[in-house]
Order: structure tokens, then sequence, then C-alpha cells
């Protein structure tokens, strides 16, 4: 297992082969102190019996897929528990050793993986690029894919971010730039239904501290030239903002450690929901996602 580091001085990311994996993100706090602000795992080799995806690349479908899916008018049985795929099964990709493309004076990182046709039911051998890269204060995350055969695909980060080390989750303020979320089944699938964040404990239009509340929700970002997330600690003054390409935005809070997800994606279980916004990747075709933290320092709200 490979480690690569990034550092222009404001931030200082460490990521590893395995799973692509972002294993410590370091930016200052109100103090000028530097801090790491991913819940990942002390001992790297820990990664490898992971349950929580932590800091890992999520391909080649993100999110929960009703078996079996439909690519091109037929249907394709793919590995499921209980009728559901979560994160792609047991082949995923947080859990592959990625090979070094690039590693360009420290300022940005590129890796790649290439995912045999047929991997847990999927058709098509294709090839995924992930660049990470950072600017100022600002972590870039990009990423792109081929296939040889239609698909489809559907990637996303599962960073567990807490803006103060092991600060309580719930003393942070979010703020998401969403009037519509997901409506879920009970295995957390989504049925197609897009439902008003209006009157609902999933309103976070206006920032607030999030509190008590459990997420594991999907939310429909208003497509502007906003932050999708804006996410701050008061006692570290650490604000991320979020901004990102892709329709969709997963908020995820585990059960059992202080730290919240912001998984961007496209829908899940799109292959079975017309209405949703299409992930078949056809060959010639360039699947393309970006996503950016950027981090400031502010006052109190």
């Amino acid at each position: 297992m490979k480690t690569y580091t990034l550092d222009n001085g404001n931030i200082k990311a460490v990521f590893l082969s395995f799973g692509a994996i972002l294993h410590e993100l370091w930016v200052k706090n109100r103090n000028g102190n530097f801090i790491n602000i991913i819940q990942g795992l002390k001992n790297i080799n820990d990664y490898i019996s992971d349950s929580w995806s932590r800091g890992a690349i999520i391909g080649r479908y993100a999110g929960r897929l009703l078996n079996p899916i439909k690519v091109k008018g037929k249907l394709y049985e793919i590995e499921n528990e209980k009728g559901v795929m979560l994160h792609s099964g047991s082949e995923g990709w947080g859990k592959k050793n990625w090979d070094l493309v690039d590693l360009f004076e420290k300022k940005r990182v590129e890796l790649k993986y290439e995912c045999p046709a047929g991997t847990t039911g999927f058709p098509g051998k294709v090839q995924a690029n992930v660049s990470y890269s950072i600017e100022n204060n600002k972590l870039n995350i990009d990423y792109s894919a081929i296939t040889e055969s239609p698909t489809h695909i559907n990637l996303t980060n599962h960073a567990y971010f807490n803006l103060n080390n092991n600060e309580l989750i719930g003393n942070s303020f979010l703020k998401i730039n969403a009037e519509k979320y997901l409506e879920l089944d009970k295995s957390l699938v989504p049925t197609g239904k897009k439902l008003l964040v209006k009157n609902t404990s999933l309103d976070f239009r206006n920032s607030k501290k999030l509190g008590k509340i459990r997420l594991d929700d999907y939310f429909v970002v208003n497509q502007t030239n906003s932050p999708v997330v804006e996410f701050f600690e008061p006692k570290s003054g650490i604000n991320m903002s979020v901004f990102t390409n892709q329709p969709g935005l997963v908020v995820f809070t585990p059960p059992h450690f202080q730290a919240i997800c912001f998984e961007t994606q496209k829908f899940s279980n799109t292959p079975n929901i017309l209405s949703f916004p299409s992930t078949l990747i056809n060959p010639r075709e360039v699947y393309r996602h970006k996503t950016s933290f950027v981090f400031n320092i502010q006052k109190n709200i």
C-alpha cells in the first residue's frame, strides 16, 4: 500500500493507493494551527477490513441499486443482499489497489483502476481515473471513466469529516442548497419520487445546528453557482463549502463515530427509474464528475 502527500502550505492531504483513499486532510483552524479533519483510521492496513468505506472512492456505482438493472433494454443480475446492492458490492473500487498515473509537484496526484467486465454483474470493462489536487484553500476531486460497452457509472468519495477533531458533530452547523430530497423505501432505495424539504427535518436551506438528527438521505441539489453544502464548526472556526457538478448529494452521519459524509453523485437506483438523470455511459463517451471542498475561517453564527 503506497501513500502520496500533497502540500501547498495551506492544505496538506495524504492519499493511499488502496481504494484511492483520502486518508488525512490538514487545514488551519481559527488559531492558525493545522488539524486533520478526516475521521479515518490511524493504521493504514486497517482500511483493508474497514466496512465503512472511510475515505474511499466508491465505484463503479455509488449508493443502493435494486436487482436486476437494465442496460440498453437488457436485464443484468447484480450481486445483492436481499435484493439490494450497496456501493457496488464485494468488488467495489474502494477495496482495490489503484495505480499511480502522475504525481505533480505535491499539488496533484492522479490514480487509475481498470474494472473487468462482469464484475458483480455489471457489463463493460471500465477504465477509471481520479485526480486529487490542491490550490490555495481548496481540495479538488476530478473523476473520469470510459467503458468498452454500455454500462452504468456513478462515482463518489466516502470521506468522513469532523471540523474539530472529535468534537460532537451535532455542535456543527449545516446548510444544504436543496429544495427537494428523494423518497426512500424501507431498504433506503429511492422510489423515484422527489419530495419538498419544507416543513421536514431535512430542511437545511438555512444554516442550522445538526443536533441529534441522524442522516442517511439523498438531496436534489439546486443547480446554481453557490455551494451545495456549507458546514461550519464554531470552536475551530472552520467553514467547509462543497461545490459539485452532480445533481445529487447523500449526507450520512454514522451511528458510532463523530463524523459526516457528503457524497456528491447522481441519484441511486437510476438504472431502474427512467425519470432520473441517466447514469448510462456508452463507448466513446466519457464519464466526468468534479467536486471541490473549500475551507475558510468564519466568525460564529
